[in-house]
C-alpha cells in the first residue's frame, strides 16, 4: 500500500493512556472534539479491525473502517469514500502516567498525480491540523 503523508503531530494529555484510550473510542462523543463531525456510531459494539464507524459531517453520511487495533496502544482508521482515502494512525504512548499521542494522517493508495496529493494534502492539514489540540482539551475536561 503506498502513501502520501499529510501531516503528523502530537500532543501530550496530562491522562492515563486506558483513559485517553476510553475518550477517544467514545465515538458519541466524537463531535466534541473532531471537527465538523455531527454524529458517529459503530456498527459492531465490538471494537476491533474491520469495525465500520458511520459519522456525519456536513449533512452527508460517511464511513471510517478501523483498519488496526491495538487497545491503549493503537488506532488507525481508513476513510472509505473513495480509493484516494485518508489514513488516521493515532499512538498512544505512556510518559510517566501521563500520554502522548501522535497522530499521522496520510493519503492511501493514491490514485492521484503528486500535485494533486499536495493539494489534496494541503486541504485536510489546513481542516484537521488542529485535532489533537481538540482532543487534548475535550480530555482533560471531560469527567
Amino acid at each position: 500500500m503506498s502513501q502520501f503523508s499529510v501531516f503528523e503531530s502530537t500532543e501530550t494529555i496530562h491522562l492515563p493512556v486506558h483513559r485517553v484510550w476510553e475518550l477517544l473510542t467514545d465515538w458519541s462523543a466524537a463531535p466534541l472534539w473532531m471537527p465538523g463531525v455531527e454524529s458517529m456510531r459503530a456498527d459492531d459494539p465490538q471494537l476491533r479491525a474491520g469495525t465500520s464507524l458511520v459519522y456525519r459531517i456536513g449533512g452527508h453520511e460517511r464511513r471510517y473502517e478501523v483498519h488496526e487495533l491495538i487497545e491503549n496502544k493503537l488506532l488507525v482508521l481508513h476513510t472509505s469514500q473513495n480509493p484516494d482515502g485518508l489514513s488516521y494512525r493515532y499512538d498512544l504512548l505512556d510518559d510517566a502516567g501521563q500520554c502522548n499521542v501522535v497522530l499521522q494522517v496520510s493519503i492511501i493508495n493514491p490514485d492521484l498525480s503528486v500535485e494533486e496529493c499536495e493539494e489534496l494534502a494541503q486541504a485536510v492539514s489546513a481542516d484537521e491540523s488542529e485535532i489533537l489540540d481538540r482532543l487534548k482539551a475535550y480530555a482533560q475536561l471531560a469527567p
